[in-house]
């Protein structure tokens, strides 16, 4: 069975075969606890892991000691690595240098685009940092943004200002009474800290969701965009936002055994796309999971 990862910059999840229950913990902080989290991916039962299917948007050292870790346990199983591509799945990228694209975000593309075929979408990570994508009905991405999160925020401010670093766990008081509270105002500097940041990323949310609305309301596609919200930020960010927002907390996972089905295009075939279309490409012909 083929095991897949989604190794984001704060924590790793992984599924062992489809039907497994997705698993989550925080990056291993050495070699060790990263060879011990290898060594328990085999399951009991199965026949064990005959490949590894992995999306990471880590940086390069950090891909090579979980390639390490991986390589050191299971010598003879494959590892595939997932790259972000310019059409696949239904899904065409708006990035003209596909490369600069995290491969979460086109998994999490694709993932949404099957769940939803046909709707225009709006895309809500919520990992380290929240990006958000919009996706025509038709399939054509856009672009779109990338905002630091909740904790990023924190721990820049914590940076820069060292003093209040304390005060993002303390209990925040909110106005009881009177024009404050209706306002829903901070009474205390924790309270001021952690509504602050919820605030800036509410508004700045609310805002690209209200405009890639309203543009893409119109006579032809009267349906406003279905809004998808994933990630471990994702509980965060719900409550902030438009009551019709769908979670799906394991989109990119989802996206990966997608993506993963689809063959790559090889450099002559790049070259034929007279005769072979990338929209067209036909599952491989290893779809057991």
């Amino acid at each position: 069975m083929k095991c897949y990862i989604d190794a984001g910059n704060t924590r790793i999840k992984w599924q062992v075969g489809v039907k497994a229950q997705t698993q989550q913990q925080p990056w291993p902080q050495s070699d060790a606890l990263l060879a011990a989290w290898a060594e328990r991916l085999n399951p009991a039962r199965g026949g064990g892991i005959a490949r590894f299917i992995v999306a990471s948007v880590v940086p390069p050292e950090r891909q090579a000691q979980l390639a390490q870790a991986l390589a050191a346990q299971y010598p003879d199983v494959p590892v595939q690595w997932m790259v972000s591509r310019g059409r696949c799945c239904g899904v065409q990228l708006g990035y003209p240098d596909v490369a600069q694209f995290g491969v979460d975000r086109f998994c999490a593309l694709v993932a949404a685009r099957h769940r939803f075929a046909r709707q225009a979408l709006i895309v809500i990570n919520a990992g380290t940092a929240v990006t958000v994508d919009y996706l025509q009905a038709g399939g054509r991405h856009e672009g779109g943004v990338i905002m630091p999160s909740i904790a990023a925020m924190t721990a820049g401010l914590n940076a820069l200002a060292p003093h209040l670093a304390p005060f993002w766990h303390q209990k925040p008081q909110i106005a009881a009474v009177g024009h404050s509270a209706e306002l829903g105002l901070a009474t205390n500097t924790a309270g001021a800290l952690q509504l602050g940041a919820r605030w800036m990323q509410a508004s700045a949310l609310v805002q690209i969701i209200n405009a890639l609305s309203e543009s893409a309301v119109s006579v032809h596609n009267p349906e406003p965009p279905v809004i998808i919200v994933s990630g471990g930020g994702a509980s965060e960010l719900l409550p902030l936002l438009d009551p019709a927002a769908i979670s799906v907390p394991d989109l990119v996972l989802e996206g990966i055994r997608l993506a993963a089905r689809q063959p790559q295009l090889s450099k002559s075939k790049k070259t034929a796309k007279k005769t072979v279309s990338a929209t067209k490409e036909l599952p491989s012909q290893d779809n057991s999971d």
